[in-house]
């Protein structure tokens, strides 16, 4: 990875009004990796701010970007095609388009946040500055962190991989990694984040931002850890990586079931509140924060696709799925820039009616599901089923599902419930994939595509341009 711009990078806004006083207090505004090594137990706080706000910053890209490729959105921005024709049509595969170059340097940004908390934490306590509880609770919230931010990454880059390793020296370049190296290497961070959480102690020497409450603690934050843990090995059961066995065999699902035990799973939710519980990124629309960019109110370009109505189940009464008439509104007819660039649509989506509508991480809802997939590629029919029809009943106020006849009637009830429960959370392309039906997906029109992953951004191919080949860009020209 290219750091050249990421050599600290916290975000101003975040600790704005720590300015300096006079000419002998540090100017606590744009801190240096120096000035906040000298004073480690002011700037950790400052640092975590830092990575979080970075987190909720690219959340909101990551959803839209995602639900484009996964035929759930578009991005019809009136005077900006390649909104659509850089995520749609081949032109995603180009490496300087806007689907190429998209979804790359935010988490890298936060990643470098993350390296400089771990060496301060590290510095801090080798100082004397911080308990050795203290010490485990920061490494165990960095590494989730760090985990979280790769997997982003992998996710939008697939087969190609990615660079794994953040450096002391910004400037020297990461090798890029296989998939299956990726993704069993963040599996390594989120475990041996679990060990230091455990020893962390009863607090975090630092405040988690609101999206948190109900995971502020180093024990509590440690089921946020086993959920996230849990999607990585059920995404890497599916996909039969390396360490997983063959596709969907047992050997990660079984990995993932004993996370999603220690995660926040409740699978006797019996509102749609308690199936909405877990961390989610929050927004506000104060000048000095951080706005939710694809809320209603924020941006109405960002719509949703014009066959948001397909496929939907009815309840018993006749009416539609309660997902569907709770997150998918009608309105006046929005085009594309360019009739040759998409189709118009009638539907947009209300999970992010205004600028201070959280984004989800993970909640409980995605959790029972991801425990229904594990448990029936487990032998665990029955309990599958059980899992199915909790999100059913509760989300959808479907009537229960019938037991499945086979593997893909299991597998179209899973994608339909993960397709309605997670509409618009970044999911719906990442199942697709790892199910081998993104031919299932879409096409608009004859000159749209289904990617299946995004490239290797052009400034990072040019930073790699005179490197050696080891430390070349994959699919660089």
């Amino acid at each position: 990875m290219s750091h050249n711009v990421l050599r600290v990078l916290l975000v101003a806004g975040a600790i704005a009004g720590l300015g300096c006083r006079d000419l002998t207090v540090r100017n606590y505004a744009n801190p240096t990796p120096e000035s906040v090594q000298n004073d480690p137990t002011t700037a950790l706080p400052l640092l975590v701010t830092g990575a979080l706000r970075g987190d909720r910053d690219n959340a909101t890209g990551y959803v839209s970007g995602l639900g484009i490729l996964g035929r759930e959105s578009y991005n019809y921005t009136p005077t900006e095609g390649r909104n659509t024709s850089g995520w749609l049509t081949s032109d995603v595969n180009n490496q300087a388009s806007f689907g190429g170059v998209a979804l790359w340097s935010g988490p890298w940004i936060v990643l470098r946040n993350v390296h400089n908390i771990i060496g301060l934490v590290n510095a801090g306590t080798t100082a004397g500055l911080f308990s050795t509880a203290q010490n485990s609770a920061t490494l165990g919230f960095a590494h989730t962190m760090e985990a979280l931010e790769l997997l982003y990454l992998v996710n939008t880059r697939h087969d190609i991989g990615i660079p794994v390793d953040v450096y002391d020296e910004p400037t020297q370049l990461a090798p890029f990694v296989a998939r299956d190296s990726a993704l069993a290497y963040i599996s390594a961070k989120l475990d041996a984040a679990k060990t230091e959480l455990l020893a962390g102690g009863t607090a975090f020497p630092f405040t988690l931002h609101a999206g948190y409450t109900g995971f502020t603690t180093p024990a509590n934050y440690l089921k946020f850890n086993r959920a996230i843990a849990a999607r990585v090995f059920a995404y890497r059961a599916s996909l039969g990586a390396s360490g997983c066995g063959a596709a969907k065999s047992a050997a990660c699902y079984n990995l993932a079931l004993a996370a999603l035990s220690e995660s926040f799973l409740n699978a006797g939710a019996t509102t749609t509140a308690q199936l909405a519980v877990g961390p989610f990124n929050v927004y506000s629309s104060a000048a000095s924060d951080v706005a939710n960019t694809i809320s209603n109110a924020a941006n109405t370009n960002i719509v949703a696709h014009a066959k948001a109505d397909s496929g939907i189940q009815l309840k018993a009464n006749g009416a539609r799925d309660n997902r569907y008439l709770t997150k998918v509104i009608t309105i006046n007819t929005k085009n594309p820039s360019n009739a040759s660039l998409g189709v118009p649509t009638t539907f947009d989506y209300t999970m992010y009616l205004d600028r201070a509508s959280p984004v989800p991480i993970i909640r409980n809802e995605e959790l029972i599901l991801l425990r229904a997939e594990a448990r029936w590629f487990t032998g665990d029919a029955a309990g599958a089923l059980a899992d199915i029809n909790t999100v059913r009943t509760v989300a959808g106020g479907l009537d229960p599902a019938t037991p499945f006849a086979n593997e893909a009637a299991f597998l179209d009830e899973l994608l339909y419930n993960r397709r309605l429960s997670l509409l618009f959370e970044g999911h719906r392309w990442i199942d697709m994939r790892r199910f081998g039906r993104l031919n299932q997906l879409t096409l608009d029109l004859p000159t749209h595509v289904r990617a299946a992953q995004l490239p290797v951004p052009q400034a990072e191919c040019l930073s790699r341009a005179i490197a050696e080949t080891a430390l070349k860009g994959p699919g660089c020209t």
